[in-house]
């Protein structure tokens, strides 16, 4: 009972914050574009020839109330002199100024993280006090919420207008927060740098994606990327049918979950 109250915890405040950031970064976050007038690429080897940094120190004209106004961003992508870019400020960094649609998109929306951790807190208090059939209605809404967020995520993705980009990777990055010491040693991620063109012009980026095994990305392996045509940003993952498929299998069982809830309900 108590673990799935903490699991259900801290599923639900990872959806309350989330929530709020994004409330606040819709009322009182300024976006705009942006005009890269200079770039400089910043890279950072340790002592055993290992990528430890590799980001782009950018200087962007933008326009705010009225006045042209300069500022220096940092980004994980390449970007050069006379790019567009989207900028967003930042409210709960100091309204420090940021390259939008850098972050990962999320799979799941706040507010079924919310609502899912909700339920997961209620599952060992409502097995208590009301018994099994109120159980297995909370288990159908949870696949229910999950498998309907699944297949919004695909269709959404599916209904982008991109363009596929052939890459390869480039370097991979090995990022480790923290310095070694005696007794503990802080976990290591893996990102890969992947080289690509457009419009003849070469670039790289660094992926949002890492594993905590050395040899997960491989030099030179070829990859696929997606360009928004719409916002010119850059993707890393198209539709991918194992979410429809999940989703649809989670609303499938969602629907046997009630129907089985009804029976028992009926005593049959």
């Amino acid at each position: 009972m108590v673990f799935l109250a903490v699991i259900g915890a801290v599923i639900l405040v990872t959806g309350t914050t989330s929530l709020k950031r994004q409330i606040r970064l819709k009322k009182n976050g300024m976006k705009g574009e942006g005009r890269v007038l200079r770039a400089k690429h910043i890279q950072k080897r340790d002592e055993k020839n290992y990528l430890i940094q590799n980001y782009y120190e950018l200087r962007v004209e933008y326009s705010k109330e009225g006045r042209r106004k300069e500022v220096s961003v940092n980004s994980i992508d390449q970007y050069c002199c006379g790019d567009q870019i989207y900028l967003t400020e930042d409210v709960d960094r100091k309204k420090k100024i940021r390259i939008s649609g850098e972050d990962r998109e999320a799979v799941f929306t706040p507010r079924t993280l919310i609502i899912c951790g909700i339920l997961i807190i209620s599952l060992p208090f409502v097995w208590d006090q009301l018994g099994e059939k109120y159980v297995s209605g909370i288990l159908s809404a949870l696949l229910l919420f999950s498998g309907a967020d699944l297949i919004a995520a695909y269709f959404k993705a599916k209904c982008r207008k991109t363009e596929k980009i052939e890459a390869e990777i480039d370097e991979v990055l090995k990022w480790q927060p923290g310095a070694k010491k005696k007794w503990y040693s802080p976990a290591v991620s893996y990102y890969p740098i992947i080289k690509y063109k457009i419009n003849g012009e070469e670039r790289t980026m660094r992926s949002r994606y890492n594993s905590s095994t050395e040899s997960f990305f491989k030099k030179g392996k070829k990859v696929m990327l997606y360009r928004d045509t719409d916002t010119g940003n850059i993707l890393e993952r198209g539709p991918r049918k194992s979410m429809l498929i999940g989703g649809g299998c989670m609303m499938m069982f969602s629907f046997v979950g009630v129907y089985s809830t009804v029976l028992l309900f009926l005593g049959r």
